[in-house]
């Protein structure tokens, strides 16, 4: 039996269909939005909270590996304490319930003092982790997602721009988030890691938000498509207006600027370990096949 959180989510979604065909049990926590498509796939649902214990008991209860993370929710108005919360809970429902391989999904720079916004968050998740004794954990630190970029669809078919604070000609390496997923899921069906590591992901290519905005403005029949280096004033209150919390919103804003100042891929090299297959433009081939926009419309 593998256990999964984050299963509604980009990456772990896809983590449970992988297992799922590859014939794996497997056990997901259901905190919040539905995992009926996964139920009726054969994956046993626990529904509960990812910061109550008992819940992660229940989820955790005769798994032989489990799947963890700290599930985003950027509505809520306490967005840093319910991250601290979960990562509590979930280090101790593991020490009372060892579960002997575990995957822990993180992010670049969680490792970094210097980080700030939510893999500020993540190196505190990754400490509570680093004191379990009897567990052998897996931690993933992936790069910026691929997927993210499509949040940026509703702007640019509104106003025909992209943007974010992020300086336009910063390069930084972006991953698909089935590049990830497909690591986890290998790793946790071999269960082929012992005591505490770590792995870098950090997808085939580093990329600037030009560079992808050029990319996403092709696919949507708008290859003069701009993009603008937003204030960070500017970039927050986009994210309120967008339905985030003020708190979330701020965080985002911060992991952001902390690109502009080299955070977290200061002198990170990409590997032949750490480098993943997809390409930018293979990712957008297929997550806007067929997509146009004309005259402000989406089709």
């Amino acid at each position: 039996m593998i256990a999964l959180m984050g299963a509604a989510g980009n990456v772990g979604s896809k983590v449970a269909s992988r297992l799922l065909d590859r014939g794996e049990e497997i056990r997901v926590l259901e905190h919040g939005r539905s995992l009926r498509s996964l139920e009726e796939r054969g994956a046993h649902v626990v529904k509960g909270d990812a910061r109550e214990v008992g819940t992660l008991r229940e989820l955790l209860a005769g798994a032989d590996a489990a799947f963890i993370l700290l599930p985003d929710d950027l509505a809520d108005p306490h967005f840093v304490a319910t991250r601290s919360a979960m990562s509590e809970a979930i280090a101790a429902a593991l020490a009372e319930r060892p579960t002997r391989h575990v995957v822990a999904l993180s992010a670049a720079g969680a490792d970094r003092e210097d980080m700030t916004g939510p893999p500020a968050g993540l190196r505190e998740y990754e400490r509570r982790l680093s004191a379990l004794a009897d567990v052998d954990i897996l931690v993933l630190r992936p790069a910026s997602y691929m997927d993210y970029l499509l949040m940026s669809i509703p702007l640019i078919q509104a106003q025909r721009i992209n943007g974010s604070a992020i300086e336009g000609d910063r390069r930084i390496p972006m991953i698909a988030t089935a590049d990830v997923a497909r690591e986890a899921a290998e790793r946790l069906a071999r269960r082929d890691f012992t005591g505490h590591t770590a792995k870098l992901l950090l997808g085939p290519e580093d990329v600037s938000m030009r560079e992808a905005t050029t990319a996403l403005g092709a696919r949507l029949g708008m290859p003069e498509l701009p993009y603008v280096e937003f204030p960070p004033d500017d970039m927050k209150a986009a994210f309120v207006a967008a339905g985030m919390s003020d708190e979330a919103a701020s965080q985002l804003v911060d992991m952001q600027l902390g690109l502009n100042e080299g955070r977290p891929f200061d002198g990170v090299r990409r590997t032949a370990e750490s480098a993943t297959p997809t390409r930018l433009d293979e990712f957008l081939n297929g997550a806007l096949a067929g997509a146009t926009t004309e005259g402000g419309g989406s089709r």
